[in-house]
């Protein structure tokens, strides 16, 4: 499986402790180490890799399952329509990812302090941890397009409150890689040799 924005290696260990063979991915070169330092000394199956998640080092097929907790949305337009070709690119045949985008519910995106420079992109001015990332948001009616060179399996809503003004709110997608990039050729050649 690939834990794609990895941070720090929270879902990398849950995984391989319970038998996965994970490689750790992100564009954090701090996180990276620190996973690679905790696989080493407890003798888990991790592979680290440093990167942008735009242009993913691995070839095609390579995983039966990614994990893109809070990661693909730290970034614009063409950086989500990248990313998410990169993941049906190294997910199989039938290998499922799960993965988390921002709704335009979220009270971040309806912050008149937070920078617009798009429908879907802004740049959050009250948080100086994420100073001049961009932040993309969705509402529910863009998660088919998305979405559309995927099987969409199960996608939800969620909304956490933490103050009376502050909401953080998530759709949570699971898709299914079902659709042949060579357009269908190979099933049909199947059909035919039946």
């Amino acid at each position: 499986m690939l834990d794609l924005g990895c941070g720090i290696g929270r879902h990398t260990f849950l995984f391989a402790k319970n038998g996965f063979s994970v490689d750790a991915f992100d564009l954090s070169e701090e996180g990276i180490l620190k996973i690679k330092g905790i696989a080493e000394s407890e003798k888990l199956s991790v592979i680290t890799k440093l990167g942008n998640m735009r242009s993913l080092p691995y070839p095609d097929d390579s995983f039966e399952c990614i994990i893109a907790y809070n990661v693909i949305y730290h970034t614009d337009e063409q950086g989500i329509k990248q990313t998410l070709n990169e993941i049906r690119r190294v997910l199989i045949h039938g290998g499922e990812a799960f993965i988390t985008l921002n709704s335009q519910s979220n009270s971040a995106f309806t912050d008149p302090q937070n920078k617009h420079v798009s429908e879907h992109v802004l740049f959050k001015t009250n948080m100086p941890q994420e100073n001049g990332i961009p932040h993309y948001y969705v509402q529910k009616k863009d998660i088919p397009e998305l979405f559309s060179d995927f099987k969409m399996v199960q996608f939800y809503y969620k909304e956490e409150y933490w103050e009376a003004e502050y909401n953080n709110s998530h759709y949570y997608v699971l898709v299914s890689n079902s659709k042949k990039r060579d357009g269908g050729l190979a099933e049909e050649k199947i059909a035919r040799s039946v």
